[in-house]
């Protein structure tokens, strides 16, 4: 249940000092992102890109490289955005668990539309 939580991406935090919230720090997420859109994103041929959203935000640092960080997309929002981003589109609006999260191609990162702070890499393969 706990890896489920984190797979729907609820939230974008590290426990701190006597369990404090912290947020974690967009250079972090910039470094991530620097990487993936140097990645075989666009060496996949467009409509079989096959998308994945970061899920464990505490491997951030390794995160690009390590495969145990990275969730699958439902297979419904694969086809969406690999709709959206073979069709040119700059980023994608989908809702899950009536929740509306906003990809953006062009720095493949998530944000929640109600919540911006809470954010995460993508990636496509």
């Amino acid at each position: 249940a706990k890896a489920k939580a984190k797979a729907k991406g609820k939230a974008k935090a590290k426990a701190g000092p006597r369990g404090v919230i912290k947020a974690i720090a967009a250079k972090e997420f910039a470094a991530v992102s620097a990487k993936l859109k140097k990645s075989a994103s666009k060496e996949t041929v467009a409509g079989k890109g096959k998308w994945y959203f970061m899920s464990d935000l505490r491997k951030i640092k390794a995160g690009a490289d390590d495969e145990a960080a990275w969730t699958k997309y439902t297979p419904k929002m694969n086809k969406q955005l690999e709709d959206a981003y073979s069709k040119g589109f700059k980023q994608y609006t989908m809702t899950f668990k009536d929740k509306q999260y906003i990809v953006k191609f062009n720095t493949m990162m998530q944000f929640r539309a109600d919540d911006k702070s809470l954010q995460r890499p993508v990636k496509r393969e």
